[in-house]
Formats: structure tokens, C-alpha cells, sequence
């Protein structure tokens, strides 16, 4: 009330100069501090003010400063601009320092309001709403620590030695892999993950029991998660297979925007009619140590509709989908719209980059983002399905899936070149395609597309992709 009273003041005065010099408001600045704050009670008058301020103005109270002095007065010869001067010195000084006042509080709150959120937060648009992550710390030690978890694909088991022996040629080192093994003979030159594992060199192994065999899908990933939290207890694990491939720099700066003691299950989120929702293994996702801490000691009451005591052989196969069960009813741990909020372009694809940017993908998948609406948030825009051309992809993409081992060498020289001299042309990129790109099911594998026609119009979309995700191979930064 005080302060509207002031500024009521000093903003209502008239036009004449002796009365702004009268005025109590501006004459605040030459007042002891008693003074000042009673001078601020709209109930005193300005007589009271003059009384009790007499002894700090030049003159008495039957001659105070604004009066014409006395002829022979001390005060007479001095000029009235210079008196004049110093109160508007002194009023420009009270509006400068509310001002600064003003700003400082305005700052003060916001940063209040930082500090107070935390997790994920819903950036609204006139056509969307978009889930992203607000960046917070990590480690404890001021460093973000991950791996990169590579369970065994399904598809073409007899090549995977070969798959895993690429990935560590590639994206494996960078991405901190590690590779989940029956037999120490599928990658021999790995060491066994362990609590030294975060000064350790990578890909490493992690051994499974020999109760646990090849098609028992929901024990080994029981097994995995225990062992990754107990043994290199990282920030985040990315969920894999041997047929994803990785983009090191893009995944590091996606899990640097979240906080691991918050929960986070993301990836490129899938949901049928009448299933949970959940996040392609394909794609690969992401599991918070808050996350995993959770789930394993849900594990531990055996009646839980989280124990994989009673899985199906389906699920056997599909592991993954007993985990978003578990986080959807049980745990209440959503998945997350991680699409770029900037063109709601995916960074996580279930597909190869050719069959990704061509749009030519399975009825299956594209199904299973029709009732997406309904559990990331209504899309005006695009109703979460999936974008084809240089749309498909964010320039952060994280990952691609169905990538055979000779497919996975050429992506990443080809990425690893256009990196290095992101002034090629667009036909020197497409030479060095057509160069390096495996041609035969051997290498392509079997659900995999491979590259178009010298003449097809897809070259230009394709060509754009591997320019702005070129980034996502360098040397990540966490």
C-alpha cells in the first residue's frame, strides 16, 4: 500500500516546479531514516513532514527551501537551478533504484520456480503438446555415467559374434556397450563387467548363468538389470540389441537433460488397442538408476504383478513388455514423447535409415501409433505418426534398428566422413554411399532395405539425414 501510495505521488503532481519540490514523495531522499519510513504513511501531512524534516533543509519552517529567501539571507545569492538539479538527480537516483528493485525480485522468483521443478515438463504449442525432459545434474560426482546394455537379437543369431565384433569397431567404445553373452566365445576380447567397470574400457561382457538359457528372455533381462545396478550402478542404461545401431554423441546429450534420480522409461513409445504402452526394444530405451532400483525390488515380492515368475513363452521372447506392464500399473512410470520438440521428428527408429526415410516400414508399426493420443497427449499436428522423408528423423537421432553387420560399418564410415568434411556435395556423399554399402542379404540382412536407384527422387531426403545426424557420431561429450 505504501508503494502505491508513492507512486500515486509522484506521478500526480502538477506541472509547477515548487510544487514537485513541495511534494513529500520527492523529498524523501534527504531524510533521516525515521523520517523516511514515516513519511511513507499516507495519513501524514505535508505540514508534519516540513516540521519534523526542518533541521536537515536549508531555512525554517516559515521560510523552508522552496520560498523565495529573504534579501541578506546566506541562501539568497544561491541559483535556484542548481537546487533544482539536485532534485532531479535525487529522483532519477529513487526511480533507477526501484527499478534494479524490481528486476532483482523478477529474477529471484524465477529462479525459485527453476529450482522447485524438476523431471519432465509439457511444452504446449497451438498443435501440440510435447514431452521433454528438464536438464538436471547426474553423478554424484558431477559426471554422467551410462552404458549401453546390447541384449541378443532374435534375428539371424548365427552372425551376432559378427555384429558384435563390428559394434566395437563402430559405435560400441563411444556408447560404452556392453554386450550380454551365453558363451564368452560370441565376443572373446571383452572383460567381464564389474564394480571397476566406469574406469574400464569398453564394449565388456556380461556373462549369463548357465540356468538361464537363450529363448528364458524374461530371467536373463532380470538377471542383466541386477547385475548393471549392482555392478556399475550407472546414471542410465540404454536397452538394446545387436542389430540397433548408436549414435554416441546424441544419446550422451539426450540422458545430460535428465536427472537419474528421477524415473525415466523412454524410447519411441508403441501401444496397441487394449495392450500397455511401451517402448520398442528394436529402438532401444532408456531406464533411469531410480528406475531400475524400483523394478528390482518390485522383483523381490514374488506376487507381484511385476514377478516374471509366470511369464508366457511370448513374453519369454519379448521381455521387454512384462517391464512396461510393470511400470504402467504397478509403478506408475509412463512412457515419455521423446520426439523432437522443434519438428516432432522421432530419435528413436525401429528401422534401418532407408526404410525409415523411404516410410516404408510395417503395417504393424505404424498401427501401433494410431491410439498414441490418448498416452502422450492429443497431437493436432500429426497424431504421433510416424514423418517420412527428411522429416522422419531428428537431427539428434539416437538410434536406428534391423542394421546388419555390413550395414553397420558402411553408416558409420559414411557418418564418420560427412562429420569430418560436412563440405562434400551432395554428389560426392552419394558416391561414397554407393561406395561403401553392402548390396547383398549377407550384409543388408533380411529387413533391411537397400539403397535406391541412381535416379530415385528419395536421394535428396536421404542425403539431408546423414548430414544433420552426422554430429551424433563424435566423441560423446559426457
Amino acid at each position: 500500500e505504501n508503494e502505491q501510495w508513492l507512486l500515486q505521488c509522484c506521478g500526480s503532481g502538477s506541472n509547477k516546479i515548487l510544487d514537485i519540490v513541495c511534494n513529500p514523495c520527492l523529498r524523501l531522499w534527504t531524510y533521516p531514516f525515521p523520517l523516511l519510513v514515516s513519511s511513507l504513511s499516507p495519513n501524514m501531512s505535508k505540514e508534519s513532514l516540513r516540521h519534523r524534516s526542518a533541521a536537515k533543509h536549508h531555512g525554517t519552517d516559515t521560510h523552508p527551501v522552496h520560498e523565495t529567501p529573504r534579501r541578506g539571507s546566506r541562501y539568497h545569492n544561491k541559483p535556484h537551478t542548481t537546487l533544482h538539479t539536485g532534485v532531479w538527480a535525487r529522483i532519477i537516483t529513487i526511480i533507477g533504484a526501484f527499478t534494479i528493485l524490481t528486476l532483482l525480485v523478477s529474477k529471484m522468483a524465477k529462479t525459485t520456480n527453476n529450482s522447485s521443478s524438476s523431471g519432465t515438463h509439457v511444452v504446449d504449442d497451438a498443435s501440440r503438446n510435447v514431452r521433454v525432459s528438464a536438464p538436471k545434474s547426474t553423478g554424484g560426482d558431477g559426471n554422467l555415467s551410462f552404458v549401453t546394455i546390447v541384449m541378443p537379437s532374435v534375428v539371424n543369431p548365427d552372425a551376432r559374434p559378427l555384429r558384435l565384433a563390428n559394434i566395437a569397431k563402430t559405435w560400441g567404445p563411444s556408447s560404452r556397450a556392453v554386450f550380454v553373452v551365453h558363451a564368452e566365445n560370441e565376443y572373446p576380447e571383452g572383460s567381464q563387467i564389474d564394480e571397476a567397470s566406469k574406469s574400464k574400457s569398453y564394449p565388456q561382457n556380461l556373462l549369463v548363468p548357465g540356468h538361464i538359457t537363450v529363448d528364458q528372455g524374461v530371467p536373463r533381462l532380470e538377471h542383466v538389470i541386477r547385475t548393471v545396478h549392482k555392478d556399475a550402478n550407472p546414471d542410465f542404461a540404454f536397452f538394446v540389441n545387436d542389430h540397433t545401431f548408436v549414435l554416441p554423441e546424441n544419446l550422451c546429450r539426450y540422458l545430460k537433460e535428465n536427472d537419474s534420480s528421477k524415473d525415466l522409461y523412454a524410447g519411441h513409445a508403441l501401444k496397441g488397442k487394449g495392450e500397455s504402452a511401451f517402448n520398442s526394444g528394436a529402438a532401444g530405451y532408456v531406464l533411469s538408476r531410480s528406475t531400475m532400483e524400483k523394478l528390482i525390488k518390485e522383483w523381490e515380492d514374488p506376487k507381484s504383478k511385476c514377478s516374471p515368475a509366470n511369464a508366457s513363452k511370448w513374453i519369454q521372447g519379448n521381455p521387454g513388455l512384462l517391464t512396461a506392464k510393470c511400470f504402467e500399473e504397478v509403478l506408475n512410470i509412463p512412457v515419455v514423447d521423446t520426439r523432437d520438440p522443434r519438428d516432432l521428428s522421432h530419435k528413436f527408429h525401429a528401422y534401418g535409415i532407408i526404410r525409415t526415410v523411404t516410410g516404408k516400414v510395417d503395417d504393424w508399426y505404424m498401427n501401433k501409433h494410431e491410439t498414441l493420443d490418448n498416452t502422450l497427449g492429443l497431437d493436432t499436428k500429426y497424431h504421433h505418426q510416424l514423418q517420412s522423408g527428411a522429416k522422419c528423423c531428428s537431427k539428434d537421432t539416437i538410434s536406428f534398428h534391423y542394421v546388419e553387420n555390413g550395414e553397420s560399418i558402411a553408416f558409420w564410415n559414411v557418418l564418420e566422413t560427412i562429420r569430418q568434411s560436412p563440405q562434400s556435395s551432395d554428389g560426392e556423399v552419394k558416391e561414397l554411399m554407393n561406395k561403401v554399402w553392402p548390396r547383398d542379404k549377407a550384409g543388408l540382412g533380411g529387413y533391411a532395405h537397400g539403397l535406391p536407384g541412381p535416379h530415385m527422387a528419395s536421394w535428396d531426403d536421404i542425403i539431408e539425414v546423414i548430414r544433420k545426424i552426422s554430429s551424433g557420431v563424435g566423441t560423446p561429450s559426457c
